[in-house]
């Protein structure tokens, strides 16, 4: 009897054993003679419009699964970016492949064109919130404008050598504002900054380091709004835009104002103040009422500045600035089109006209410290403040 039940169990393994190689043999057969390749199917081409002042867009999309006549199909991303990704400007071709059980493969890809939307030259740049007045429009000062276009800088709107402007001031030593170092190319306003080969003597004073400053011919006022599209340079000097005020202790004003809209740098170091270690990711504005000469009501300069900290260097692109100038009192300015801060205390009252100012210059706060020798080395985009246009507006009735 054990050894009938012996042959019974001993029999019934091996059935269970050649049907099991039977079934893998036949699986591994299957798999060996599917030649069906997997189906996948990738999104047709996808357009994305961006804002000129924008670099990327957030890309989303459905992504492709592969599928096939047999299980154990498989299906990853074997070039571009994902959805949900940040895409640069231009083309980003993406593929997918899906792989079946038997190595058949199947790919498909698509493009993602990012472009950038043109931007309007007859309104100012506002983005989700416009704060225009009901019942207003911005109309351009045309006198207080540049577009920055051809090859020749315009001598009717803006005062570019110290020596004719009313404000005769060469600049903040070491380096001479130098009219040579303005050039208009490429539609944008450059201002190059260098170091001499021989350092200069002007007004008695030796100048080691050359930038530049530019003034409107026509005067600035409260009420307007006024603009920049500015990428700064990439040296330890500045990159600023600005409303300068003249004083005058005879017919007055004796007050001496300043409104900065922007002032930055392009690099900051070990010997930079510790309260400007921001300064070249930084949207810093201020208003000053200087302990000037003849103006008694004050004793030391007063400031009341705001700003905003950036996650991107100054000179990683062009951002738009802007401030509108609301009333002697209120002074808003905005960041690539969005409300970034606010001045509603000024030092004193900014009902005073001034002149948009550019000033590539030396800060005794940021010296010179030359960056592996940029100002000899340095490329012309690392060594020049850009501006792709200036723009001012006045509001008027619809």
């Amino acid at each position: 009897m054990i050894k009938n039940n012996l042959t019974k169990a001993f029999l019934l393994l091996l059935l269970i054993s050649l049907f099991t190689c039977s079934n893998s043999d036949n699986d591994t057969e299957e798999k060996e003679q599917d030649t069906i390749l997997p189906t996948l199917s990738c999104p047709t081409t996808i357009n994305v419009t961006i804002d000129v002042f924008t670099n990327e867009a957030i890309v989303n999309y459905t992504t492709p699964i592969g599928t096939d006549n047999l299980d154990g199909v498989t299906t990853n991303q074997i070039a571009g970016l994902a959805s949900g990704d940040s895409y640069p400007i231009g083309t980003t071709t993406n593929t997918y492949q899906a792989k079946d059980a038997a190595g058949n493969i199947t790919t498909c890809s698509f493009d993602v064109i990012v472009t950038q939307s043109e931007a309007s030259a007859n309104l100012p740049y506002f983005i989700n919130t416009n704060p225009t007045p009901t019942g207003k429009k911005w109309t351009k000062v045309e006198n207080m404008s540049d577009e920055f276009e051809g090859i020749t800088f315009n001598d009717a709107k803006w005062h570019r050598d110290p020596a004719t402007d009313p404000f005769g001031w060469y600049g903040r030593p070491p380096a001479l504002f130098d009219s040579d170092n303005v050039t208009v190319s490429d539609g944008n306003l450059n201002i190059t900054v260098l170091k001499y080969d021989t350092p200069k003597t002007v007004k008695g004073t030796t100048w080691t380091h050359g930038g530049a400053i530019l003034r409107s011919k026509e005067k600035a006022k409260y009420g307007m709004y006024y603009e920049c599209r500015m990428q700064a340079n990439k040296t330890v000097m500045s990159s600023t835009f600005w409303i300068a005020f003249l004083q005058n202790c005879n017919s007055g004003p004796v007050r001496k104002l300043e409104l900065d809209i922007q002032e930055c740098v392009g690099r900051v170091h070990s010997g930079t103040q510790s309260w400007a270690k921001n300064f070249a990711n930084i949207y810093a504005s201020n208003t000053w009422r200087h302990d000037r000469d003849c103006d008694t009501e004050v004793t030391g300069a007063k400031q009341s500045p705001a700003k905003t900290i950036l996650s991107e260097k100054n000179n990683s692109r062009f951002f738009v600035y802007g401030c509108w100038w609301k009333s002697p009192t209120e002074i808003l300015f905005y960041l690539d089109g969005e409300l970034s801060h606010s001045i509603t205390n000024p030092p004193a009252n900014f009902d005073l006209e001034g002149h948009i100012t550019m000033a590539i210059e030396t800060y005794n706060w940021n010296p010179i410290e030359d960056n592996g020798g940029i100002f000899e080395t340095g490329s012309f985009d690392d060594l020049t403040t850009k501006y792709d246009w200036v723009r001012t507006w006045k509001l008027e009735d619809n």
